[in-house]
């Protein structure tokens, strides 16, 4: 069983809700297929992170502010959001939103510290939830649409503060603050403005949002309120379908394919963007799905609902002009929908597609490039690749025409009166190709356009062709329900197998010719062999469209209309192994001639190369000698002639530049010479002047150095002088000095001990003072205590007295009454004298304090 390698995508899920981010300024990150692709932009390398099995497409995308991580939302039963490591490229978490009936999320968002995940999920609910995403973890979540009908497009977080959310919808506008665990609506910033359909909004600044809508409005909120509103043009009605904000302003992408660039103003009062500029991306009117800003802001990136990829230099938006083309693809141009066929060569590294966008492209899958593009007034419908890589044929709505690969063109030369031609084929020789015309196929002479012949057997559409080997069998089948084998000598039926349950859309043969491989409506890819279906198998229950056998026959491949490619075991047995691709029915699929590479194309519009790793062919292919491919190209003899005759002026026009040119040099170097000699007359004597000067320096320069000579002796024999005067002068100074010190050192012990002698009588006299003061307050205290117990005492005998006299109402009523006032009168007393004795005491303190402070100078001293 031979193993598959994703390669190299060519297109763009452009209807994923941001399908472009920027994880680095050479990297940048998409959807494409049922894959998210990071593409790096420098080497052109591709690396993949896959889509979830059993899953139908990849809905909405987001990277984390801290760049480390990638978010891909994916339709499934309950909604599937899955996290990458963008470093190892690994999954980190799978979260699903159980419970809930939407099968997808249309726009998820980080958090500013990237560890919360935001998603708004789908219909019929449209319950915005947000996770703690490295637990799974759910925080919140909360019903944003106002009805059913209602339609939800983006959420955001502010970019400097986790909890405040805004989203945005059909008729729906709200701010959300997170708290703890539930998602608090605020206040409606718009108040009881009539609601609008709005269709993006961006975060320009922590406090400021923008919201567009599909009016052409701009609303401008800050701090929760409506600051400003920018109307749009009465002559430009195109609504604003995304919009991202940058250091100088914002810049917006509306349904017809411009790029509006608004600047900020100065002047808060009117409106708070100014629209500069506006440039076109394309010449259709195409909507722009999204904007991003690499991290300089460099660049900006547009994705177009065409699944279009374009690159735009933010930085010299300053001196763009509008009518000039400024936005090119950042890779290539790739399909605009449906691509309906594919083929390849044998002579060159080359690939040709066409599809429903009227448009035949080569693609070159070794220098992964877009060679040529052409586009036509009809739809193609299918496509062949002669071998030499030098001819195409393609079936379009109108004729299939016959056309030639010249160096930057390709031109018809021979038109065929076959409308929609559904299937066409190039023999392995060149020199046939078999055309379908409905339930008829014609084969033609490639070299001399004959028709040879006709094939006629099938009641329905033929939908598959395939050549043997040696090119004298042909194999087909189609919606009726049967496969042909035809022979080419006498154009006659030799076999057939009819199962009219089972609409054929694919077959090929074996290179003998004698086994054909089928697959139709019925969901089985059969075996058919001598005219009886051998065996038959089924992948899973899925439709498969397509099959593909290498030209080595020993490996087998189909496509599906879910967009998977299955790898056979072979001989054909049950075992297969699946590769998610595409994002839609894949339509074609073909293999090189080397069995290298496989290429798939699909209803996304996307062409995918595939690396085929098998070891059993891989051997067996490096015993033949490998021919190198061709560089030749077809070149008509009128372009030839044109370009000759053209490089036969531009020859003569160079010869008539370089004759001026000699002649402009000659007049050049005689000036020159006349020049330099005037200058060497002149600086000649100019130079005899400045030696006499010079000379005239060097005798004026001795005589001043002889003379500053015996003037700095002279300062020297006088300053050695004033040297010994001022030592003896100084000498004299410093033994006063010591004399006057030893006098003060006297005076200083004299003092001491006077200070010593007055310090301990005062600290005698302030002892005594002390403990006359501790002895009267102890005195005082005793008294007052004894006091105090003569009153208590006498409130006691009082009390006794009272009880014994309670018999008597009115006398012992008025005799409490005056023992009570006397009582108060006499704790009054109490209460005084102890106010008295704390302030004593405090008083001793202070004073032992100052005693202390006293006692610790007279030591410092």
């Amino acid at each position: 069983m031979a193993a598959l390698l994703l390669r190299h995508y060519f297109g763009i899920k452009g209807d994923v809700r941001d399908p472009v981010c920027y994880v680095d300024e050479q990297t940048v990150l998409y959807a494409v297929g049922h894959n998210v692709c990071i593409f790096n932009l420098e080497q052109r390398i591709q690396r993949f992170l896959p889509g979830t099995d059993k899953t139908e497409e990849i809905t909405a995308l987001a990277v984390s502010p801290n760049k480390k991580f990638v978010a891909v939302a994916e339709r499934h039963d309950e909604g599937v959001i899955t996290i990458f490591d963008l470093h190892t490229l690994r999954r980190r978490r799978l979260l699903t939103a159980t419970g809930s009936n939407s099968k997808d999320f249309v726009s998820l968002c980080f958090s500013p510290d990237s560890k919360l995940l935001m998603a708004q999920g789908g219909a019929p609910e449209w319950n915005l939830c947000v996770w703690t995403w490295e637990t799974a973890k759910p925080i919140a979540t909360v019903k944003t649409a106002v009805s059913p009908n209602s339609v939800m497009y983006q959420c955001s977080f502010n970019p400097s503060d986790n909890h405040l959310i805004a989203v945005t919808g059909n008729g729906v506008f709200k701010l959300f603050k997170l708290m703890e665990s539930n998602l608090k609506l605020l206040q409606s910033p718009l108040g009881k403005r009539e609601a609008q359909n709005y269709l993006c909004h961006a975060w320009v600044s922590e406090e400021r949002l923008v919201v567009g809508t599909d009016t052409g409005d701009l609303l401008v909120v800050e701090g929760g309120e409506l600051k400003g509103f920018i109307a749009r043009s009465p002559a430009d009605s195109n609504s604003i379908e995304s919009i991202v904000g940058f250091s100088k302003g914002i810049v917006t992408g509306s349904d017809d394919g411009n790029l509006a660039v608004y600047e900020k103003t100065e002047d808060k009062d009117k409106d708070m963007y100014r629209r500069s500029k506006v440039f076109s991306i394309d010449n259709n009117a195409v909507k722009i799905r999204h904007l991003t800003v690499s991290h300089t802001e460099e660049q900006l990136l547009c994705a177009t609902e065409n699944n279009q990829l374009f690159s735009f230099a933010l930085s010299n938006v300053d001196i763009m002009k509008p009518e000039e083309k400024n936005v090119d693809f950042l890779a290539s141009s790739f399909h605009a929908g449906q691509v309906t066929g594919v083929d390849t060569c044998i002579r060159k590294p080359l690939v040709a597609t066409c599809g429903l966008d009227k448009s035949v492209r080569i693609w070159n899958y070794m220098d992964k490039t877009l060679d040529l593009t052409k586009f036509f007034n009809e739809e193609a419908h299918s496509i062949a690749f002669h071998p030499s890589g030098l001819h195409i044929l393609v079936g379009f709505s109108d004729k299939m025409r016959l056309m030639n690969i010249v160096m930057d063109d390709i031109r018809p030369f021979k038109e065929f009166a076959i409308k929609a031609c559904r299937e066409c084929k190039f023999s392995h020789g060149g020199h046939m190709f078999a055309a379908v015309n409905g339930n008829t196929i014609n084969i033609f002479a490639t070299y001399t356009c004959e028709n040879l012949g006709n094939l006629r057997g099938h009641n329905g559409k033929v939908r598959s062709l395939c050549w043997s080997a040696d090119d004298t069998m042909l194999t087909s089948c189609g919606m009726d329900g049967a496969c042909y084998e035809w022979n080419l000598k006498d154009y006659k039926r030799v076999g057939e197998n009819v199962l009219k349950s089972c609409n054929y859309t694919s077959c090929v043969c074996t290179p003998d010719g004698r086994t054909t491989f089928a697959v139709g409506s019925d969901k089985k890819i059969k075996e058919i062999s001598e005219s009886n279906i051998a065996k038959e198998f089924e992948a899973g229950g899925q439709l498969m469209t397509q099959v593909c056998l290498s030209h080595s026959g020993r490996m087998l491949f189909t496509g599906g209309e879910d967009g998977t490619v299955q790898s056979w075991k072979f001989p054909l047995s049950s075992e297969y192994q699946e590769f998610l691709c595409h994002s839609r029915s894949i339509t074609r699929m073909c293999i090189t001639y080397d069995d290298s590479h496989l290429f798939s194309v699909s209803e996304d519009g996307s062409l995918l190369i595939l690396d085929i790793r098998d070891k059993e062919v891989r051997g067996s292919k490096k015993e033949k000698e490998i021919l190198p491919f061709s560089e030749e190209i077809l070149v008509t003899k009128s372009d030839l002639e044109e370009k000759t005759a053209h490089m036969v002026d531009l020859k003569n026009k160079v010869d008539e530049l370089h004759t001026h040119t000699q002649y402009t040099i000659r007049l050049k170097e005689k000036e020159a010479k006349d020049k330099l000699t005037q200058l060497t007359e002149k600086y000649s004597s100019e130079l005899e002047g400045e030696k006499a000067r010079c000379e005239s320096l060097i005798t004026e320069k001795s005589e001043m150095e002889m003379e500053y000579e015996e003037k700095m002796k002279n300062m020297e024999e006088r300053h050695a002088a004033a040297v010994q005067q001022m030592e003896a002068q100084y000498q004299q100074k410093i033994m006063a000095e010591v004399e006057r010190y030893r006098q003060l050192s006297d005076e200083k012990e004299l003092l001491n001990e006077r200070w010593d002698e007055q310090n301990s009588l005062l600290v005698e006299s302030h002892e005594r003072l002390v403990q006359e003061l501790t002895d009267e307050y102890e005195y005082k205290l005793q008294e007052e205590q004894l006091a105090l117990q003569r009153v208590r005492d006498e409130k006691e005998e009082l009390m006794r007295e009272l009880e014994e006299r309670r018999e008597t109402k009115e006398s012992l009523e008025r005799e409490v009454g005056e023992l009570r006032a006397l009582r108060e009168e006499e704790e009054r007393k109490v209460e005084a004298l102890q106010v008295e004795a704390l302030h004593t005491r405090a008083s001793v303190e202070e004073l032992r304090t100052g005693y202390e402070i006293e006692r610790a100078r007279s030591r410092g001293g």
